[in-house]
């Protein structure tokens, strides 16, 4: 459910950004601006416009999110945060598929992207923000679902200074407290660690190159839930995910 808490929580974390400089909290600063849905494709097998294939990421992501709002575990207007959300396209298609949600995306190169003025203009809000100000902070209220793709599996890329070494661990400690439900891409590494932490684990499919798309929550993931996405992984053939 979307409440002001959610937007008074962004809010404070675009005043932080502004009194920054983006070159001391860039962490992936390779993003490639102008292509990345060219990237997602060579990495995915599809883009995040091309919902119709249940193997991108947008598809198995809305599935998983119909399917709990099916069995009530999810209310209709659900809250969703996007960490480093890039585009933003993968929150524009969940917007889409679920008008009454309420879409927020963080990302420290807001407005650099060509699709923000389409996907804002849509309904989804994007802030500019810095992770490293968002995981040593909490949202009043915890977000319905809170998803971090491909930057959560690429924290070996990401070009963290000494101060910022511990960031991979305040990011999973943030998620038990700020998130109900998880979706991230990642590997065996980060798998391990949310299994210590007690998260259950689901894994929807394959993500980006050599790793799987996940859920995960310290609350009890029904299997009902997850069969949809299956279904559909398995008619279309596509390669399947990473053993754990």
């Amino acid at each position: 459910m979307a409440t002001v808490h959610h937007t008074r929580y962004l809010q404070q974390l675009e005043e932080l950004a502004a009194n920054g400089d983006v070159s001391d909290f860039l962490l992936w600063p390779r993003t490639p601006i102008e292509t990345i849905q060219t990237k997602i494709e060579q990495r995915v097998g599809a883009t995040d416009y091309q919902i119709q294939r249940p193997f991108s990421r947008p598809a198995m992501i809305v599935t998983f999110l119909k399917r709990l709002c099916e069995n009530k575990i999810l209310p209709e207007d659900f809250s969703v945060l996007d960490i480093a959300c890039g585009d933003g396209i993968v929150l524009w298609q969940i917007q889409k598929a679920f008008p009454q949600s309420a879409c927020y995306g963080v990302d420290c190169n807001k407005g650099q992207f060509p699709a923000h003025a389409m996907v804002e203009r849509d309904g989804v809000r994007i802030s500019k923000a810095y992770i490293q100000h968002l995981f040593k902070s909490d949202s009043e209220e915890p977000f319905d679902v809170v998803l971090m793709l491909n930057t959560y599996r690429d924290w070996k890329a990401a070009d963290l200074r000494g101060h910022e070494i511990d960031l991979p661990d305040l990011a999973n400690h943030w998620f038990e407290r700020n998130g109900r439900y998880l979706v991230l891409t990642t590997g065996r590494q980060g798998y391990d660690q949310l299994k210590r932490l007690g998260f259950a684990i689901r894994t929807l499919g394959k993500g980006e190159d050599r790793s799987n798309l996940i859920c995960a929550s310290k609350r009890k993931l029904p299997r009902a839930a997850l069969s949809e996405v299956f279904k559909e992984w398995v008619k279309w053939g596509y390669p399947k995910a990473q053993s754990h």
